[in-house]
């Protein structure tokens, strides 16, 4: 199954992708958030791109609660799937930027790119732990949970 994974952010959004095989989460693009012009590009990147399932980063505190921008990014995931047609995941996004920047930074990515590509490159965090999660779970690919 195709995924999109969203690190949503009140000023940009952080794109990535899976293979079919739900192997892979690679970085695609860091877009600016602008409303509903954002949503229709979304809504043609998935038909062009082939995604079958969307995967939205939901921000959590490191206690699990729900952080004061929680909302907005469950909105626009609800609100993409819903002009998709596409099944929407919420996946905790707790430290996924950390995560992302930490990885840059090994690969050896100097800081003026890393600012550029730390959104999308949290969106594969983001879809990579939830692609983990569902192997460990036994969830074959293609199939939603």
């Amino acid at each position: 199954m195709r995924w999109l994974a969203i690190d949503h952010g009140t000023k940009k959004l952080g794109l990535a992708f899976s293979d079919e095989l739900e192997i892979l989460a690679s970085p695609f693009e860091v877009w600016p958030m602008d409303g509903e012009r954002t949503l229709d590009r979304l809504a043609r990147l998935c038909g062009e791109e082939g995604v079958q399932a969307l995967c939205v980063g939901l921000p959590r505190h490191k206690d699990g609660a729900e952080s004061a921008t929680a909302p907005a990014a469950r909105a626009f995931g609800e609100a993409l799937a819903a002009r998709t047609g596409l099944p929407l995941r919420l996946v905790n996004e707790h430290l996924s930027s950390a995560e992302a920047e930490r990885l840059l930074r090994e690969r050896g990515v100097k800081a003026d790119k890393r600012k550029l590509l730390l959104d999308a490159a949290a969106a594969a965090v983001i879809l990579g732990e939830m692609l983990e999660d569902r192997r460990a779970r036994g969830i074959p690919p293609g199939q939603l949970d």
